[in-house]
């Protein structure tokens, strides 16, 4: 079997194999680094500018709510609740129902007003305040900012006493302090992990905060509820998206091109090599050392490629040197090898039975010969 059959035979018991050339294995490898390298970023820019509008929801929340049941946060003299806990307190004792589910306590309506103010003041807020239920998890509405609308869609508002029972953990701790509501429960502002969570109803999706109202003893009577629209954080969300698709894409393809043309230049001088050394394999050395010279070569600047093609080029001419040398040798080898099987023959033919016997004969005739002329 011949060496070329057997290799063959070797690599079919191995597989196929595939040639993958240099450029595309470099340019597939800066690709996938980039990839990973500019995913993570945007990724992380993504979640940073999330977490900062949703940082300004949560300091918007915090200080409409404060403001709204907290007297002196404006400084020495400022002692005006905006939520009177006194008159919620009454409000409560002693407010009745009337038939449109509404009342005609006139102090309902003053909170009403407040809570259309804090509408006006923050158009992102639906602050409604409630009281605690007889129940457990049961919570009771008082007044609704939407009340004080012309026409006000009672689906979307709550009325007097109305009873709510649907996930109240947040809405009952609103009323020792300040809670946001998150999706394992609530968290309160001086924790700096509290993260409000954003939830969607049919009406939109929303962060919600809890207070308590207290009256002039401190005593909490009720608390406000405030639910912050959460489009803010949706649009950033969906800007950011945007910017960071056509951001990666461009910047994708410049890169990609980028890597091409280094890639190419990279391994242009390789493929001249590979050609070179190809040629002078198969015993080509002038177009061998032809491919060679055609490689750009930097006198001032030389890198390891143009080291590697001076050892090369070297490498060639010395193993030209030794060939010619080889080749000398042999042809010198050959003759002596063709000398001896002609001593070899001759000797053969000497030596043998026939050509003694044609000797003596020969030996005889010239005896004979001399005997004649003698």
């Amino acid at each position: 079997m011949s060496e070329k059959e057997s290799k063959k035979n070797e690599k079919s018991k191995q597989g196929v194999v595939r040639f993958i050339s240099l450029r595309t294995k470099l340019i597939l490898g800066f690709t996938l680094i980039f990839t990973v390298v500019f995913a993570s970023t945007y990724y992380w820019f993504y979640d940073f500018a999330q977490r900062e509008a949703m940082d300004q929801i949560k300091e918007g929340l915090y200080d409409t709510i404060v403001g709204a049941t907290q007297t002196g946060i404006l400084g020495v003299g400022d002692d005006v609740q905006i939520i009177d806990g006194d008159e919620m307190e009454g409000l409560v004792k002693e407010g009745q129902v009337r038939d449109d589910g509404l009342t005609d306590d006139q102090r309902y309506w003053k909170q009403v007003a407040v809570l259309c103010e804090i509408r006006r003041v923050e158009p992102r807020a639906s602050p409604y305040t409630y009281i605690k239920g007889e129940a457990q998890d049961e919570i009771i509405f008082i007044s609704s900012w939407g009340a004080c609308l012309p026409n006000p869609d009672w689906d979307q508002f709550v009325k007097f006493r109305v009873p709510y029972y649907s996930n109240t953990e947040p809405n009952i701790a609103g009323f020792d302090q300040v809670v946001f509501q998150t999706d394992t429960g609530y968290c309160t502002y001086e924790d700096p992990a509290c993260t409000p969570e954003i939830y969607g109803d049919a009406f939109g999706s929303w962060v919600s905060a809890y207070a308590p109202i207290r009256n002039s003893k401190g005593e909490s009577v009720g608390a406000l509820g405030i639910d912050f629209t959460s489009t803010y954080v949706n649009e950033v969300r969906a800007q950011i998206l945007r910017n960071i698709y056509i951001a990666f894409s461009i910047t994708y393809i410049i890169l990609f091109a980028l890597v091409y043309f280094v890639a190419q230049y990279l391994t242009r001088p390789m493929v001249g090599l590979t050609r070179a050394a190809e040629q002078i394999g198969e015993g080509n050395y002038d177009l061998g050392l032809q491919y060679l010279n055609q490689l750009d070569i930097s006198d001032k600047y030389p890198d390891e490629i143009e080291t590697m093609q001076g050892v090369f080029r070297r490498m060639v001419d010395k193993v030209y040197q030794r060939e010619q040398v080889l080749r000398k040798q042999v042809q010198e080898l050959r003759i002596e090898i063709d000398q001896a099987k002609r001593n070899k023959q001759v000797s053969e033919i000497v030596d043998s039975e026939f050509f003694q016997d044609l000797r003596l004969k020969a030996q005889q005739m010239r005896e004979q010969q001399n005997k004649k002329g003698s």
